[in-house]
């Protein structure tokens, strides 16, 4: 581990009951305003018509106005940043929104839906609906789906890149270390990357004690480093307990991997900001 490693305390990626969070966003802002974070941007889920108890409305005015009028309450204290977390398959804009996530959570087939991190019951019925069963049929078309989304979409930010490994807990469903997974995955990556995407370093694993790693693995977080693209790092926080959820430790692994910068938002936009002090 190298010494030195700056505490960041950012984060762009939380969720509130406007979609699938447990809190308001007043206490979120509360809880991360007491736990010194600097920045706290909103990404609530944008309208998913498969998933509409847990996403926005169509129409984001509300959401946008709840947002500034954080911003402007809690000025010189925490800068409040209105973002969204947008499904691929169902993009919402608005100009007034600061950055934007893309994600991809689910594929969609001409008969239904496969839920990728629902819940092992969800994955396991679309797995053998859709995939035969084959859970590297379903990598594959998983990072087929990634790598033409990012370039259209341009999302400033790409979501959990390798969520597809959310419930593979021992190689449950594939092997991530066959050179099939890992073709697959660092061709998205490179398509991905050479897009000018941000690449989020979540801690959301963690910080729920699923599994104990970082999306994405540490292959993929070479292979990025190696390419020169950015990485940022958010907690996906459902809950404001999480907020910066584990942070210094993904500073430090990320130093151990060799990055000495990542991207931090401050004062209205990304900024590349040394990981050491």
């Amino acid at each position: 581990m190298i010494a030195g490693v700056k505490m960041i305390k950012a984060d762009l990626h939380t969720h509130t009951v406007r979609s699938d969070g447990n809190s308001s966003a007043e206490q979120a802002v509360l809880q991360a305003a007491e736990k010194g974070v600097s920045v706290l941007g909103f990404s609530d889920h944008c309208y998913t018509p498969w998933y509409d108890w847990g996403s926005l409305g169509k129409d984001l005015s509300t959401y946008i106005e709840e947002n500034t009028s954080l911003a402007d309450r809690f000025a010189g204290i925490i800068e409040i940043v209105c973002g969204i977390e947008n499904e691929f398959d169902c993009w919402q804009e608005d100009s007034r929104l600061q950055y934007r996530i893309g994600s991809r959570h689910s594929i969609g087939f001409p008969d239904g839906r496969i839920l990728i991190d629902e819940s092992p019951v969800f994955l396991e019925e679309g797995l053998s609906k859709w995939y035969g069963g084959s859970g590297m049929a379903l990598v594959r078309d998983y990072y087929r789906h990634i790598a033409e989304d990012v370039p259209k979409f341009a999302p400033d930010i790409i979501g959990h890149f390798d969520l597809v490994r959310k419930f593979n807990l021992s190689g449950r469903y594939f092997d991530e270390n066959c050179s099939a997974y890992r073709k697959a995955a660092l061709e998205a990556a490179e398509a991905a990357g050479d897009s000018g995407a941000i690449f989020e370093v979540s801690t959301v694993n963690l910080n729920r004690k699923r599994r104990h790693i970082l999306f994405p693995a540490d292959f993929i977080l070479k292979f990025i480093l190696e390419k020169g693209y950015q990485v940022t790092l958010s907690s996906d926080a459902h809950d404001p307990s999480h907020i910066c959820g584990h942070f210094g430790y993904a500073s430090s692994h990320l130093a151990d991997l060799g990055f000495r910068s990542i991207m931090v938002w401050k004062n209205g936009s990304f900024n590349d900001v040394s990981l050491t002090d």
